[in-house]
């Protein structure tokens, strides 16, 4: 499968996500989202079947989500929205958290729910640690979950056959491992 993989920044998780991909044998193109043209830019070059965003600070523009099936990671939990997540969870002391693999929509951190992946969140950690670790652990497992299965084609953008809670589920069937 083309895997276009749009990111803020080519970080930790970014890397890994990529790594991790192009060893199942996906051919995993990384581009910077440095504004909207340069993401349709990179889209018409690439050709992807699927657009995976493992951290993303911008929209992805419409003309772009409404044609090609686009991920977003977004270090919450189901139905958390919005920046500062792991600020929020650090700052509660909150003793689970998750990540979440949305559908873009146009709404940031709005879209259908294709996976999602719960951890517990260590006492007294740091933001990078917890980010570097717990998170990218769970956010590898849901891309792994969504992207190892193509899009179903039926499914427009915008709307998914399920909504999904929990740990790491896949859409069409199954449950992923080590949820």
């Amino acid at each position: 499968m083309r895997i276009l993989l749009m990111a803020s920044a080519y970080n930790s998780l970014t890397q890994r996500v990529h790594v991790e991909l192009a060893d199942r044998g996906h051919e995993v193109t990384v581009e910077l989202a440095l504004g909207d043209e340069v993401m349709r830019r990179a889209v018409r070059r690439h050709s992807p079947d699927l657009i995976i965003a493992p951290m993303l600070t911008a929209a992805i523009p419409a003309d772009i989500w409404s044609v090609w099936p686009c991920f977003i990671v977004h270090p919450g939990p189901r139905g958390d929205r919005g920046p500062s997540s792991l600020d929020w969870a650090i700052m509660d002391g909150a003793a689970h958290w998750g990540v979440t693999v949305l559908q873009a929509i146009d709404q940031m951190d709005a879209g259908d729910i294709w996976a999602s992946m719960a951890f517990p969140v260590p006492p007294a950690c740091s933001k990078s640690s917890l980010y570097r670790t717990e998170v990218a652990d769970a956010a590898l497992a849901a891309v792994l979950a969504r992207g190892d299965r193509a899009v179903p084609a039926a499914v427009p953008a915008g709307r998914s056959p399920h909504r999904l809670v929990g740990r790491a589920h896949i859409v069409g069937g199954g449950e992923a491992a080590g949820g």
